[in-house]
């Protein structure tokens, strides 16, 4: 029985990865070509543009198959969408495997009942990063191609992360990266000014011309041959190589087979090798893309180069944007300072319980905690992105940090906590640069597309967080930004398993 359960939820996270990983190929497809997500409803050819059948459609098998060819024009289909799919069900592998299955990450549940059990205790969380990262991948394959990020995606991610952590506050995730009391309710006011300002402005509806401008320009597509309704080109066949989705297809099967015997049959394999295999091939794609030349290119590098004499102006005016949201959070820390009756009282309607019987994630409910652990990973990590945008920029006289990045930033902080996104940071100045270099006998460009780079530092940190935190330098500065937080945690509330 315990076998067919593992055999069951593996086969089930992979299915759910590869489904999820070919929804996200009509998201890179449709969303910069301005098309709609909801018409139509099915998948098309994007050169016969014939509507493609069920059995056609199928993540992988169908590819097989057809022999990477459309059933109805014969013209072969781009691996980029095979690529998708794969890496799609290895983030969820992997994510399901240092939370549930290798028991790499501390602060979940250690049930030895099965992962089902487990499942039952730490669902959305596990849910959270699938949802961060499925964003992160439609987002990294879209800036690969056209330097832009659709703050849609990371508004998604936003909402996701505020509403599971709500719901994920068990006693026992003492090693989750937490805020403290104070930084918790910082961060809940904080977004509360973001969230003033942002009515203020969607109620603005004067719109802005260089706007206007700018969508007209991306609308601009050249008309079909047989002289039909304008449409842009369809996905490279050159790139991803055939070789590329093949390989992924086998290091897939390798992974779910790790797991497998790991799971049932508890063969010491090292979570190591079960996680640099799939980011190697990560990295590698990454490289592969960024080495093609594309217009975009020049274009991203002339849109910079026009913006500069008003980039001081613009992010000063982003500054003002952003006071509401500073000026709640010094009024956050000025209720929590000291140890008198107000932050008494705070904290303890922060750790307010509201117990949901006959639900194994919602024993120990404490909604505000949750909302307080999003509110505080979102602003911080925002926070470095615009410190490092303002300050760049204002040194430079150019735009120094994209206010996409910043986005996506601030939403993988509040899934996966602040101390992910500040270490990522760091390591993504570390793997971009090494991206550039080695592109740089195939592609002369300043321009680098920073989303795939931070996804797949934001990843690494995710998967090996507790091997880094405990690394002695990493340590001690985590040492050090906790005491500059005036950290004075709750964790002493929190005991083992409910």
């Amino acid at each position: 029985m315990t076998t067919l359960v593992a055999v069951w939820w593996l086969f089930f996270w992979t299915v759910l990865g590869l489904c999820l990983g070919s929804f996200l190929n009509a998201v890179i497809y449709r969303i910069p070509r301005h098309g709609s997500l909801r018409v139509p409803l099915w998948s098309a050819c994007p050169h016969c543009r014939n509507r493609i059948a069920w059995y056609d459609n199928i993540p992988v098998v169908s590819f097989v198959i057809l022999k990477g060819r459309c059933r109805m024009c014969g013209v072969p289909i781009s691996t980029r969408y095979v690529i998708v799919e794969v890496v799609m069900a290895l983030i969820v592998l992997m994510l399901l495997d240092a939370f549930l299955i290798g028991g790499v990450r501390s602060g979940l549940s250690v049930s030895q009942f099965g992962l089902t059990d487990r499942l039952a205790y730490d669902w959305p969380i596990l849910a959270a990063h699938i949802i961060l990262f499925a964003c992160m991948l439609a987002m990294s394959a879209i800036d690969l191609e056209h330097y832009w990020i659709d703050i849609r995606f990371t508004n998604f991610v936003v909402i996701a992360g505020f509403v599971l952590h709500a719901i994920w506050t068990p006693k026992y995730a003492t090693g989750w990266p937490r805020p403290d009391d104070a930084t918790a309710v910082i961060g809940l006011l904080a977004v509360v000014g973001l969230a003033i300002m942002w009515v203020l402005m969607a109620t603005d509806n004067d719109p802005d011309p260089d706007d206007l401008d700018e969508e007209e320009s991306h609308d601009a597509v050249e008309p079909a041959a047989d002289g039909s309704k304008p449409r842009r080109p369809p996905p490279s066949l050159a790139s991803p190589s055939r070789v590329g989705g093949w390989l992924a297809v086998i290091i897939l099967a390798a992974l779910v087979l790790g797991l497998l015997l790991q799971e049932v049959y508890d063969v010491p394999l090292r979570h190591l090798g079960r996680a640099l295999l799939p980011l190697a091939l990560f990295f590698g794609l990454i490289l592969a893309e960024s080495s093609i030349v594309r217009d975009s290119d020049k274009a991203i590098i002339d849109a910079i180069d026009s913006e500069r004499h008003g980039a001081r102006q613009m992010v000063l005016a982003e500054l003002l944007v952003l006071l509401p949201a500073v000026a709640l959070g010094l009024l956050g820390y000025w209720l929590t300072a000291g140890e008198g009756e107000v932050p008494t009282r705070i904290s303890a309607g922060l750790h307010t319980e509201i117990p949901v019987t006959g639900l194994a994630t919602l024993r120990h409910w404490q909604p505000l905690w949750g909302l307080g652990t999003a509110a505080a990973g979102y602003i911080i990590a925002g926070a470095l992105g615009w410190t490092v945008r303002i300050v760049f920029t204002l040194v430079l006289g150019k735009e120094a940090f994209g206010v996409g990045d910043i986005h996506l930033m601030a939403a993988a902080g509040c899934v996966a906590g602040w101390p992910v996104v500040v270490l990522g940071f760091f390591l993504t100045a570390v793997l971009a640069l090494i991206g550039w270099i080695a592109t740089l006998p195939l592609k002369r460009t300043r321009a680098i597309p920073l989303g795939p780079w931070l996804a797949l530092s934001f990843l690494i940190m995710v998967v090996f967080y507790d091997s880094v935190v405990r690394w002695p330098p990493i340590e001690r500065a985590i040492v050090v930004a906790e005491w500059l937080l005036s950290n004075n945690s709750q964790a002493s509330q929190f005991g083992g398993l409910p």
